[in-house]
Parts: C-alpha cells; structure tokens; sequence
C-alpha cells in the first residue's frame, strides 16, 4: 500500500500481466460482473477509484483523476459487495480478498463522502443496504435483543481495545499527548461539570455500558448513583469494578430497561445510548429524563452524530 498515492497515476497501467493471455483482449469489454460492479459503484457516489476485477477486467465509473486502485480477487467477494457494500468492503479487505493500491484513508474517505452525497437521492441498491441494516425496532424484548447482539459477547473482547476505562464513547483530548485513559477521565469530568455536581446529589444513568462514568461520579463527586443498563456481561464487569474501588454502597446497577426508571432525582444523564434508542423513540427519552428530574435537576443526552 503505497502512502503517498498523489505521486502515482493509475490511469495507464496495463493489468494483462495479471491474467492468462487468453482473457488479456477480453479485459476492456463489460462483463455481467462489471455491470454488477458500476451498478455498486454508482450506488455509493462514483467514487474516483478504478476497480481491477480477478479477470483484469477494469472498471471506472468517476470522470475525476483515479486516486487509487481496487483489486477485487473473486466472483464470490464481488456479489458480498453487490449484497452490502457498506459493511462487506470492510470485511473483505481485512480478510485480503480485496487490495487497495493508494492510501486506505483516502479510499474510505472518497466512498464515505460519495455515500453522503446520494442520501438525498438514494439509489435502489442504497435503498436496499439500508433496509439490509435497518435497526430492530426498539420493543422492550426487541431493544434487549439487540444490546445482547453487540455487548453480550464477553468482556475480554472489548477490554483489548477500550484501555482501562472501558468506555465506549467518544474522548476528551484536552492536550494532543494525552493518552486514551485520560482523555476518557477528562471526559467523564467534562460532563460532571456540565452537571454541577455535588457530593450527596442523587444521579440516575440511562445506558452505563461498563460502568466507568457511575464510579467516577461516586468516587470524585460524592454522588449516589443508580445506573440502568439490559447488557448482563457489562453489568457483571461493572458491580466488580464498583466493588473494587469501594463505591458499590453508593453506586447500584440496575438490570432494567431506562423505560422503567422511576423517582426523582438531581441529575439525569445519558451517555452514548441515543444511536441505540433510534429516532422515533426520542421523544420518549425525553420524557423519560423530565420525569426523572427534581425541579431544579439537570439533565444531559451525549450522542454521537453528523451533519
């Protein structure tokens, strides 16, 4: 994979050397796995990549300078892509049966920006992917379901990648050296803050994945904590850690829906859980928080998003 794909020009390399002379004449005419291919390509954007089937067939559907070269290595990665391409590319690039000649950061960049742009006019193959990946519909067994699927899967899994915190949302980089455990720390506070909170305030949690923002907030504000979350396994780990660092008298873990959260309280907060709760339920999460709040309580919804 070349880093500086700036300084290459893929738009006259000869491929015949990759296939048997007997298919070389046949490379520039339009096979059903090349229209298969355009129609994929069309979907997400044009993306200015040329794509070299396992044929040498080339396909280039962008009338913009081509910054990188795809090889796709058989029929049966070709019809993954045809199916999902969203998610297949991925996986078919880490198990080697798609190459990328250029930069990979360009590459994804080029086909997340394609992607962007025809949300406003989607195509039947994007029509077809997003009911592919439509989110289950949050039903109480439904919801459980799902958060089952993605964090009931084992702990170990998560713990290679999440650091120490095991937080599972985005950081606070207060300085460009700061590691990945202390951007999370500075996070945690950063909505502590926000909350004002002080020591003997009652805070409710709707969604604690492993726990880490209820302990911080007992152990650094003094707060009590109830924390609502359906994932067993990250409940498991959670009362462990609570327990560890001595705050399991102030902090409890509910298994139960946040639909269920009842009393009243000086601080709702919310972190992460909006992208499962899906839009047709945000009104409810609002009322949820309202409910929940004394009169002079504060609340806060964190969430990842995008224009």
């Amino acid at each position: 994979m070349n880093a500086n794909p700036e300084s290459e020009d893929f738009s006259d390399l000869d491929v015949s050397d990759d296939v048997p002379a007997s298919k070389a004449h046949h490379r520039d005419r339009q096979s059903i796995s090349g229209w298969l291919l355009r129609s994929v390509l069309r979907a997400i954007g044009e993306p200015p990549i040329e794509f070299v089937l396992w044929d040498g067939e080339r396909v280039v559907v962008s009338g913009a300078p081509t910054v990188a070269r795809v090889r796709v290595r058989d029929r049966a990665t070709l019809l993954g892509l045809v199916r999902d391409p969203f998610v297949f590319f991925g996986d078919a690039y880490s198990d080697g049966r798609i190459e990328i000649e250029g930069d990979l950061i360009q590459v994804l960049e080029m086909i997340s920006r394609g992607n962007q742009s025809r949300e406003a006019r989607p195509s039947v193959l994007h029509r077809v992917a997003k009911w592919v990946h439509k989110p289950r519909r949050n039903t109480f067994a439904g919801s459980r379901d799902n958060i089952h699927h993605h964090y009931d899967i084992g702990n170990e899994f998560y713990a290679m990648w999440l650091g120490e915190t095991m937080a599972y949302t985005c950081a606070y980089y207060a300085t460009a050296d700061a590691t990945l455990e202390q951007a999370q720390v500075a996070k945690m506070d950063h909505v502590c803050r926000k909350l004002r909170l002080n020591s003997g305030d009652s805070v409710v949690e709707a969604g604690c994945g492993w726990g880490s923002l209820a302990i911080h907030m007992a152990s650094h504000y003094g707060t009590r904590v109830r924390a609502f979350n359906i994932s067993r396994e990250q409940l498991k780990y959670a009362r462990a850690r609570a327990e560890q660092a001595g705050v399991s008298d102030r902090v409890e873990f509910v298994e139960d829906d946040y639909r269920n959260i009842s009393g009243r309280y000086d601080a709702f907060v919310s972190v992460g859980m909006l992208e499962h709760v899906g839009r047709d339920h945000y009104a409810q999460l609002g009322r949820v928080a309202r409910n929940a709040l004394k009169s002079e309580g504060l609340g806060l919804i964190h969430s990842n998003g995008r224009n």
